[in-house]
């Protein structure tokens, strides 16, 4: 009767996946135009697989922005994909599967001072 208990639990334990341990956290700078969406961490830029998720990272992002310049940070769960798609071009795409945070920052101005105040 133990063997058959054991036998279960380790059937059960090997035969369902933990998916949250699975997906890859990334956090980058959360860009979104009307057909096409990307994410640029600090190494790579991935392009993002338009699905429900990025549609409400999008809504998100236009509410957290106060100006049109303020820069969306995401952090976010999800695969990584290098398979060919049709439309997103980008070597590297990224499928959202969970949104973990999303804010703004302001664009500085980047202007370059020449010589000594």
């Amino acid at each position: 009767m133990k063997k058959i208990v054991f036998l279960i639990v380790l059937a059960l334990s090997l035969g369902c996946k933990n998916t949250s341990e699975q997906l890859i956290t990334l956090k980058g700078t959360y860009i979104f135009f009307e057909d096409a969406a990307v994410l640029q961490t600090i190494d790579e830029i991935y392009g993002v697989y338009l699905n429900e998720k990025a549609f409400e990272l999008n809504k998100k992002a236009k509410l957290a922005k106060s100006e049109s310049t303020d820069v969306i940070i995401a952090e976010l769960k999800g695969n990584i994909s290098t398979e060919k798609h049709e439309i997103i071009l980008w070597e590297k795409k990224f499928e959202i599967i969970e949104i973990v945070e999303v804010r703004t920052i302001k664009e500085t101005k980047n202007t370059l001072i020449l010589g000594a105040e």
